[in-house]
């Protein structure tokens, strides 16, 4: 079994770092984008079930993991898709199949709207299609800016943000009625990601941000590429099942996609269709 190994990605802004897997097979490359705030460890785990098919990269987005802040003090999700297209091109990697989760799903809509010759089908697992009064509040204090602190205040603050998302949808309504349903608490998870936090303080909340401001029922209605939606009850965005159907009528659903192994082999069933033609 081809091990993941780890590389870097030259642009103008700096280095991306990234996650590799089966670089030398000759199958369409899927290039897999990440949830925030984490990095693409977060996807290993996705990359070890897709198996050795089909070639695998897994940036971290600007700003967060290893990868550089991108140029803009407020990047949008136009400019996370140019500057991840940028790294694959700096890679060599040329007609790409696009999976994104969360943030990543909103990056991979962007890229594959701006490279429609470039991107070979789209992989959709959670869209946040929040409205607009939810996204004015996300904006305010979903994700606050944050900067060091001189008391180390920002080490507690980290690790309470990330245990109430586990919990909580959205965290900072800590109620009945907003337990995350299908939430795990584990510690594990919970001591990386406030790590990722950590690691990245000064422009963790730039990515949430650019989701907040995304107008994506717009751009999903005008994705011409195939697509696949990964449907798993749950998730904390995954009430969007029905609206994603009428904004792409044409997009396959893979149902209780609940773990890694479904959701693997949903997506390999699907790159195998696309390669077929």
């Amino acid at each position: 079994m081809a091990a993941i190994t780890k590389a870097y990605a030259a642009i103008a802004e700096g280095q991306l770092h990234l996650r590799c897997r089966n670089t030398e097979s000759d199958k369409l490359p899927l290039v897999l984008l990440h949830a925030s705030p984490a990095s693409s460890r977060s996807l290993e785990p996705l990359m070890a079930q897709i198996g050795k098919r089909n070639p695998l990269y897994a940036f971290d987005t600007p700003g967060t993991g290893q990868s550089c802040m991108p140029a803009q003090s407020q990047p949008m999700m136009e400019d996370y898709a140019n500057i991840l297209s940028r790294g694959a091109s700096a890679i060599g990697v040329d007609r790409v199949a696009l999976y994104g989760t969360h943030t990543g799903a909103h990056i991979a809509i962007e890229w594959a709207l701006a490279e429609r010759s470039r991107v070979a089908a789209l992989v959709l697992d959670g869209v946040a299609l929040f409205d607009d009064l939810t996204r004015r509040e996300f904006l305010e204090v979903y994700a606050p800016p944050q900067e060091p602190d001189p008391s180390g205040a920002q080490f507690h603050w980290a690790w309470n943000y990330i245990r109430d998302q586990m919990i909580f949808f959205p965290h900072y309504k800590k109620d009945l009625a907003h337990l995350r349903a299908g939430g795990t608490f584990d510690p594990g998870t919970l001591h990386q990601l406030t790590l990722e936090v950590l690691n990245n303080l000064r422009t963790y909340h730039q990515p949430y941000e650019a989701v907040f401001r995304h107008e994506v029922r717009d751009a999903l209605s005008r994705i011409a590429v195939p697509v696949l939606i990964l449907s798993d009850a749950e998730g904390p965005l995954q009430d969007t099942e029905d609206e994603l159907r009428q904004l792409m009528p044409k997009a396959q659903l893979a149902r209780n996609c609940h773990g890694w192994n479904e959701k693997a082999a949903a997506i390999t069933k699907f790159l195998v269709e696309i390669e077929n033609g």
